[in-house]
């Protein structure tokens, strides 16, 4: 799950770096093996028979269950951070909760959906994820440039960044190839790599005036761009998936709120450093978490497979 910082950004804007805690990344292991563990369960299996806690419930609890474990932590991990945020990082927390929101409609699909064409002239899924990484990678180049000039008076008009610094971004186009696993990835590896930075910005370096769209805007005000452009573009791939008539399952809707709460939880700890976590000792709550989806995943999984229909409860 390591990612790397496009070198432009640390030349143009450079300044310390903040590491996922090992923690984090070990939550993330297991939610993602919660999630494909669950997706492909079917809607006619939810009414299975499930135990938890020795208690004879259903598999559909099984989701909700995951959600409340979810949930809970995200508020043992609130009140124990007593450390103050920042805007810098309250704005890459968001982006990690906008992230994992659209992660929540990936997990529905499959390859043979990327390229399925919607009609009309509307992008393709694989189009649409490709503009969500590319402009998140742009975002990050063009604050870069802006960061380097710091408090150097701007010509009057549009303010936009020169061409040229961007010619070695990879093109648009190149931003989601292969499988809807790799795209995933990809996603991943870049939102984590550019909030490494900015999770770090100072409120002088957010209020350094900068331009998007042309408009004059700080920095402050791009970073705030990253989560509504990618869920500007989360709502895209939903209509998409509406004009290829793919109606969502259950399953799916519970995936999703599973993986809104996840991103609820990570945007409490995403950015923040390491000895700050620790000192919190917010690591303990993660890992708890974690080990409890590792438990629920494989447990709900064969009930749903025994198919035994649950009694009322």
């Amino acid at each position: 799950m390591a990612a790397i910082l496009d070198p432009f950004v640390l030349e143009y804007a450079p300044g310390p770096l903040v590491e996922l805690h090992p923690s984090i990344v070990r939550l993330r292991i297991a939610f993602y093996s919660l999630l494909s563990t669950l997706s492909p369960v079917a809607d006619d299996r939810l009414t299975s028979a499930w135990i938890w806690d020795g208690n004879a419930v259903d598999v559909r609890y099984g989701f909700y269950r995951s959600l409340e474990s979810l949930e809970s932590a995200g508020s043992e991990v609130g009140r124990a951070l007593t450390a103050p945020s920042s805007e810098a990082r309250d704005a890459v927390g968001a982006t990690t909760l906008a992230r994992w929101d659209l992660q929540g409609v990936l997990v529905g699909l499959d390859d043979a959906d990327l390229d399925a064409d919607p009609g009309g002239g509307e992008w393709t899924i694989r189009q649409t994820l490709a503009h969500i990484i590319g402009g998140q990678r742009g975002y990050a180049w063009g604050s870069a440039y802006w960061r380097s000039l710091g408090d150097q008076p701007r010509a009057q008009g549009r303010q936009t960044a020169p061409d040229e610094l961007f010619e070695q971004m990879p093109p648009e186009e190149d931003e989601a190839p292969g499988s809807l696993a790799d795209i995933r990835a990809r996603l991943d590896g870049v939102v984590d790599a550019t909030s490494s930075r900015y999770a770090t910005l100072t409120p002088a370096e957010m209020a350094v005036m900068g331009g998007w769209s042309g408009f004059p805007v700080t920095i402050g005000f791009r970073m705030w761009r990253w989560p509504s452009h990618i869920e500007e573009h989360t709502v895209q791939v939903d209509k998409t998936l509406d004009m290829l008539g793919r109606r969502r399952t259950e399953v799916q809707r519970l995936v999703r709120l599973n993986a809104a709460a996840f991103g609820r939880l990570e945007s409490l700890v995403f950015g923040r450093p390491p000895a700050e976590l620790d000192a919190a000792g917010v690591p303990a709550s993660l890992q708890t978490v974690a080990a409890a989806l590792d438990e629920l995943g494989p447990s709900v999984k064969a009930a749903a497979e025994a198919g035994v229909p649950a009694p009322d409860w």
